[in-house]
């Protein structure tokens, strides 16, 4: 009997809220005055979403709390609208199927139960509210107050009572085609144990980087005969690349290739310093003047160690890729003329210009100068490719880090030097080396049998070869595999796929969408409340 009248009494409160809002804040007025309107933000099939349902859901989420810099880096808007034009579409998907949800449904959860739906876009960050929100309507002494209700609708989200069990019946429909679409969900032993040792295999190493930028400076020269017969026995390669690269070459402004010498004075030079550099740069051009080879020259003495280990040799440039007293000098200059000591805020330049082109170049002679480039490439590639696979073979009989790391030290310096480096512990889905893909070498590190701490030969990242010792290894075992990690995992990966699932589900109900043009989106507007 107690639960009958409790019963009674809850649906009462309902009824007699619903026609409080409904003679107070309900009806015509209400609805033309509603913040925005009826004005038009998306059609979703008959069903369209305007400016006062996008802040509503605005409001339900309490974005426009946020600094507006904040709501704009998150895109909160688009945001929302997405997660209206999405809304509608799973509950008009519920609908077809026999579901259904009444106002007066709703109005007992918010009543009863203390709860507002709001749904975002699929790829809202999951600290984001959404789904089932608690909101509280009650006094101090715990009983519900229809006037904090009255004043939340009204006043908080500018909707009528109508406007607001409406939304919300949608919000119901799309939660159940949610929970329908997860049903069929499932999550196998082997996916459990996959995920288990996917996080619990871990790994330590350390390891030497060779590039082959490092081996840059001593690329031999080659011979117009030599780059000839290289050209015959890359011919399929060369054509590739120069299909991928011909853009640089057509309808080319003018363009300068240019030799220089680089003696280094900084803006913070003393006056002797800037005289000595001077004086230097000088004593250069007189030897080049004079006939000296200038590559040589610029190889044995220039401050710009990039283009030193290229006879200077600084590639075409068109006007403004160089500092303005550079370009003036070289664009003043005809093919093998030498320019006088130019001061940039580098130091002193001594330049040589050795072509000039413009407009198209010819496709012989451009994959020539692909050619050049992929011959030293493929020269850099094997010098660190070699250096990688004698240093690995030292360490390896040497059986400790001491002789490699001795060795690499005494080898050439320079910024892209090999050194001995040890990686913090990682696993299988982690980036142990920074500003390199992972991929190959995790699979590398973590396909090694039990016992083995080296690969057989370097291995290929990017553009580096590595080589490696596992100093530490842990594998997953089954005493660790208990049932609350079992069930941990299972509700982990049940979450990914629920989330993925109803991701995809949701792209091929807009695509069905547009295809049948019942679905049009304006540009989402920032909320009131925000701007």
């Amino acid at each position: 009997m107690v639960q009958k009248l409790k019963g009674f009494f809850l649906v009462l409160l309902v009824v007699l809220l619903s026609l409080v809002f409904a003679l107070q804040f309900g009806g015509g007025q209400a609805e033309g005055c509603t913040a925005g309107g009826s004005t038009y933000l998306a059609r979703v099939y008959d069903k369209t979403i305007s400016r006062g349902d996008f802040n509503a859901a605005y409001a339900i989420g309490n974005f426009d709390r946020l600094p507006a810099e904040n709501q704009e880096s998150l895109g909160i808007s688009q945001l929302v609208l997405d997660g209206l034009i999405d809304r509608t579409l799973l509950a008009r998907e519920a609908r077809s199927l026999g579901f259904d949800v009444s106002p007066d449904d709703v109005m007992d959860r918010f009543v009863n139960d203390g709860v507002v739906m709001l749904t975002l876009g699929t790829n809202a960050p999951l600290y984001l509210p959404q789904g089932e929100l608690p909101i509280s309507f009650t006094d101090k002494e715990g009983n519900f107050n229809s006037e904090l209700a009255k004043r939340y609708i009204q006043n908080g989200l500018r909707r009528s009572v109508s406007e607001f069990s409406e939304s919300q019946a949608e919000e119901y429909l799309a939660e159940k085609m949610r929970e329908l679409i997860a049903s069929n969900i499932s999550v196998s032993d082997a996916e459990v144990w996959d995920e288990y040792v996917r996080t619990n295999d871990t790994a330590r190493i350390k390891y030497a980087r060779f590039s082959p930028s490092h081996y840059e400076s001593g690329v031999p020269s080659i011979s117009d005969g030599a780059l000839t017969e290289w050209m015959s026995e890359h011919d399929a390669e060369l054509e590739k690349e120069y299909e991928t690269e011909k853009h640089r070459y057509t309808n080319l402004e003018k363009e300068v290739r240019a030799r220089h010498i680089l003696i280094k004075a900084t803006p913070g030079a003393s006056e002797e310093e800037k005289t000595a550099a001077q004086t230097r740069a000088e004593s250069l051009r007189e030897r080049a003047i004079a006939g000296a080879d200038f590559a040589t020259l610029a190889a044995e003495n220039s401050d710009d160690t990039a283009s030193a280990a290229k006879g200077g040799d600084l590639g075409y440039n068109a006007k403004g890729r160089m500092v303005q007293a550079f370009d003036d000098a070289q664009f003043a200059l005809e093919p093998g003329e030498i320019s006088e000591v130019v001061e940039t805020p580098f130091g002193f330049h001594v330049i040589k210009v050795e072509a000039v082109r413009e407009g198209d170049v010819p496709k012989d002679q451009a994959k020539r100068e692909l050619a050049t480039q992929l011959y030293r490439q493929d020269w850099m590639d094997s010098a660190a490719r070699e250096a990688a696979a004698s240093a690995l073979s030292e360490w390896r009989a040497s059986g400790g880090d001491e002789a490699i790391e001795t060795r690499l030290r005494s080898a050439a310096k320079g910024p892209l030097a090999p050194t001995l480096q040890e990686t913090d512990v990682f696993g299988r889905t982690d980036n142990p080396v920074p500003g390199l893909p992972a991929n190959a070498l995790i699979e590398s590190v973590f396909a090694l049998d039990e016992g083995a701490e080296m690969p057989a030969s370097p291995v290929k990242v990017g553009r580096e070869w590595i080589v490696f010792r596992v100093t530490e290894r842990t594998r997953p075992d089954e005493e660790g595999f208990t049932e609350t990690e079992k069930n941990n995992r299972r509700m982990g990966l049940r979450a990914l796929k629920e989330y993925e699932t109803h991701r995809l589900y949701i792209q091929r109900l807009r695509e069905k969408a547009l295809s049948e043009n019942a679905l049009r989106v304006n540009q989402p507007p920032t909320a009131d409340g925000a701007s």
